[in-house]
């Protein structure tokens, strides 16, 4: 692993949404600053609080609406923020809100390398910036997305750049009787709820007498509830995030469709807080973790099934497995290791 001291102060600004505790953004500026980089952000929204959120959510939804090119208007708090932070490194979230136009102009205010680290899956791209605006470097966490890309665009590098977990955040803590009574249950899943996840618990549900469910995490409103009182109402972060995932029996994580060969942050952060882990199965994540070793793997939801029932009936193996994967994450998958690569290839 590269030496940290190589980049004691220096200048990194993170372009993201925000950064509330445990969102990608302030894992970024978390870890940056522990190997020793001065950090700064700069949202590519304007951001609130309370009601005032709300209003600004419709504005925004009002606004791409009304117009074109509606992710430009971040170029004046942008080019504000490079003049006053003087980065020597733009490092991009997603990537989807940067437009080449925009970077154009970028291009001609500063000499800062800039990079963008795409952490989401394909459907997220929109109108696709990340491959035509130019960047020094690409990081795709999708080893599909990487070789269709470096295929095919020759005029931007691409690099593989998994997700990872921050072992201050995601790590084993003590579970109370109260977290127990708040958290407990057999199978508990965290993120955003969608059909096609719906619809995979809902087999499970049918077809595992008693199994008791916890879905945490946000669930659009136009969604039809297939699993009356399963879903728990709120997002659950930071050591919450922790206590949902030890007090469960089992931490599911289904893959969403468009990781055709990736993993998301949740498979790193699962182990790293120590929890118990059933995830599909994809073939990239044999390159970070032994499969039924140091995390449960499933291909179809008949294999899921029948594991959900074995390790139900076998708790102590599912907690040897989720020991093995904690120590692996915090060992080979944190931000520190990704981040350092990152920038060394920016620098090169």
């Amino acid at each position: 692993m590269t030496n940290p001291q190589q980049y004691s102060d220096l200048r990194v600004l993170v372009v993201g949404s925000y950064a509330n505790p445990d969102s990608f953004e302030w894992h970024l500026l978390d870890s940056l600053n522990t190997i020793g980089c001065a950090t700064d952000l700069c949202y590519t929204a304007k951001h609130v609080d309370g009601i005032f959120a709300l209003v600004e959510k419709a504005r925004g939804k009002a606004s791409g609406l009304l117009h074109r090119e509606p992710e430009r208007f971040i170029e004046r708090r942008l080019f504000q923020k490079i003049d006053e932070f003087e980065p020597e490194i733009v490092l991009v979230v997603l990537g989807n809100q940067l437009s080449p136009k925009t970077m154009a102009l970028l291009r001609k205010r500063t000499r800062a390398r800039i990079v963008c680290w795409c952490q989401d899956h394909m459907t997220t791209l929109g109108r696709q910036f990340l491959v035509a605006s130019g960047y020094d470097a690409v990081f795709l966490k999708d080893q599909y997305l990487l070789d269709l890309f470096s295929r095919m665009i020759r005029t931007t590098r691409f690099y593989y750049l998994p997700e990872c977990c921050n072992p201050r955040v995601h790590r084993p803590l003590h579970i109370s009787d109260a977290d127990r009574e708040a958290y407990e249950c057999d199978v508990m899943i965290a993120g955003t709820l969608h059909y096609y996840r719906q619809e995979i618990l809902l087999q499970l549900k049918q077809r595992s007498p008693g199994l008791k469910l916890k879905v945490w995490g946000s669930r659009p409103d136009w969604l039809q509830d297939r699993l009356p009182g399963d879903y728990m109402g709120r997002l659950v972060h930071g050591d919450d995030k922790v206590r949902a995932a030890l007090a469960a029996g089992i931490c599911l994580n289904t893959l969403h469709y468009g990781e055709v060969n990736s993993l998301n942050c949740r498979a790193f952060e699962i182990a790293g807080c120590g929890g118990f882990q059933l995830v599909t199965r994809v073939p990239i994540l044999a390159e970070h973790f032994e499969p039924d070793v140091e995390v449960a793997t499933y291909e179809d939801v008949d294999e899921l099934i029948e594991k959900v029932a074995f390790y139900r009936k076998n708790p102590a193996a599912a907690l040897a497995i989720a020991e093995r994967g904690r120590v692996r994450a915090h060992r080979d998958h944190t931000y520190e290791r990704r981040l350092q690569e990152l920038l060394r290839i920016s620098l090169e």
